[in-house]
């Protein structure tokens, strides 16, 4: 059960005060609830949990220690009872039309606040930690499992699906988000989707992957090449992997993120590959594969304890190829532990 995260949320909400929680992540986040349909309210001293019949053992099962209520017309069921107050809303969720008819139709106060419970979700308790040290486990023995039978002439299609396979076959719920095969001139496009390309010698294979396991998400990127390498892979490859190494080397409790993301930059800007890093340096890793902290969107912000966040530099050089580097952290006091420990070295297939 997870009412030590519900505490979490109630000290930061004021006597005649309530939360009202549509986000389906963020319910799951705090009861345990993974249910499709639900809404939840929260006050400075109780909660309540809303869903539909089909759900109900469900939810008696999964979150025995809550008050739970029955029916489809969640705001009737969770506000209609309760004393006039002020009710937070979470703005980044509710459409404008939901929230119209929650102010004409209640005498409550109705306010609006973005990212509440998504701040309490980049700090991670132990028990979230480990689902996601599982699922980078799962993941990073699939990829290791999985080089070991690439060939040239295969596509990138095929070795995708071979990873997806394999992490499955480890344990993986699901996979954590849409694997990217990129080989070739591909390799220079980030978000590349795999395609019924087939590789060959002198490519650059970059593969980015991860496992999920009880809604928890890993996240990795390694790039391969196919045969020997030119002297420009060997360059680009170093370049991008010294660049992910500083930014790793720097990472502890209490830095800022943008320190890091500098010194990523940095080490780019020496090698002369800095323009060609054309995306954010990482973002957090949980119940969500993207969800805050974001590199570059965060300010002046430290790195607080317990935050899981990737950090994934690239290069990507139009119409010859690119480079990934990625692995998913866990912050402490004294650095950080690599969830996602593979090599660094430029593997030959």
């Amino acid at each position: 059960m997870t009412l030590h995260r519900i505490n979490r949320l109630q000290d930061s909400i004021e006597a005649g005060q309530i939360v009202y929680i549509t986000n389906l992540t963020n319910i799951r986040y705090l009861t345990g609830f993974t249910g499709s349909n639900a809404a939840l309210m929260v006050s400075d001293v109780d909660a309540t949990l809303a869903t539909d019949s089909r759900y109900e053992i469900q939810a008696r099962k999964q979150v025995p220690d809550l008050e739970t209520v029955i029916g489809r017309n969640f705001p009737e069921l969770l506000l209609r009872s309760t004393k006039k107050s002020e009710v937070v809303v979470e703005g980044a969720h509710l459409s404008v039309g939901a929230f119209q008819t929650l102010v004409t139709t209640f005498e409550h106060k109705f306010t609006t606040n973005i990212g509440l419970v998504e701040t309490l979700r980049v700090t991670k308790d132990d028990s979230e930690v480990a689902l996601i040290r599982a699922a980078a486990e799962i993941a990073t023995n699939a990829f290791q499992d999985t080089v070991k039978t690439i060939k040239p002439g295969q596509t990138e299609k095929s070795i995708r699906n071979s990873l997806e396979i394999r992490m499955r076959e480890l344990g993986a719920d699901e996979v954590a988000f849409e694997t990217i095969v990129a080989s070739g001139p591909n390799s220079a496009t980030p978000h590349h989707e795999p395609t019924d390309r087939e590789i060959s010698n002198g490519d650059l294979l970059k593969i980015d992957f991860g496992a999920k396991v009880d809604g928890y998400h890993s996240d990795c990127t390694r790039t391969l090449i196919v045969g020997k390498p030119a002297q420009w892979q060997i360059d680009l490859h170093s370049a991008v992997s010294r660049a992910q190494a500083a930014g790793r080397d720097l990472i502890h409790e209490g830095i800022q993120y943008k320190a890091v993301e500098d010194e990523v930059r940095r080490s780019l800007s020496d090698s002369g590959y800095e323009k060609y890093f054309t995306h954010g340096l990482g973002h957090g890793v949980g119940l969500e594969i993207h969800e805050e902290p974001f590199f570059g969107r965060t300010g002046d912000a430290k790195i607080a304890t317990n935050t899981v966040v990737t950090i994934e530099p690239g290069a990507y050089l139009q119409s010859k190829g690119g480079v990934r580097v990625e692995d998913t952290i866990v912050v402490g006091s004294q650095g950080y532990e690599n969830l996602t420990n593979l090599p660094y070295e430029l593997i030959e297939l």
